[in-house]
C-alpha cells in the first residue's frame, strides 16, 4: 500500500491561523452584539412600535416587526405593497419619520391671515390699509 504524503505545518503557521480565526470570530461577535443592541434600542424606543405608519426614506410604510437582528417594514411603492428587511444596525442611518396625523395639514396663507386678523380684532387693533 502506498503512503499518502504528509504535510507538515510549522508552529508559526498554526499560531498565525489561530490568531486569524480568533480575530474573525471576534469581529463576527462584535457585529452580532452591535446588531442585537441596535434592535434592542429600536424595540425599546417608545416613539416607534409595530403597526405604526411611518415614512421610510420618503416612502409611506408600516412597521411590521421589530426583530433582534433586523426589522421588517411594509412599504407602499410603485410596485405595490412590499416588505423591506432592514438590519437594525442600518436603521439609524435611514430617514425614518412617524406619521402622527395624516389629515393634519399646515395652514394656508389665507388661513394664517384670517387667524392673525381674528387675534388683532380680539385685541382691538386695526390695521391701516393703503
Amino acid at each position: 500500500m502506498q503512503k499518502l504524503p504528509t504535510i507538515e505545518i510549522s508552529d508559526f503557521y498554526i499560531e498565525f491561523i489561530g490568531y486569524a480565526l480568533s480575530i474573525l470570530v471576534m469581529l463576527w461577535i462584535k457585529d452580532a452584539i452591535g446588531s442585537f443592541l441596535q434592535g434592542l434600542k429600536f424595540r425599546n424606543n417608545k416613539h416607534f412600535q409595530e403597526g405604526d405608519k411611518v415614512l421610510l426614506e420618503g416612502q409611506q410604510a408600516m412597521i411590521i416587526t421589530i426583530g433582534w437582528k433586523q426589522s421588517v417594514f411594509g412599504v407602499y411603492g410603485e410596485k405595490g405593497y412590499t416588505w423591506r428587511f432592514i438590519p437594525n444596525n442600518k436603521i439609524e442611518s435611514l430617514k425614518l419619520e412617524k406619521i402622527v396625523d395624516p389629515d393634519l395639514h399646515p395652514d394656508t396663507a389665507k388661513e394664517r391671515a384670517e387667524k392673525l386678523k381674528r387675534i388683532l380684532d380680539s385685541r382691538g387693533i386695526t390695521l391701516l390699509r393703503p
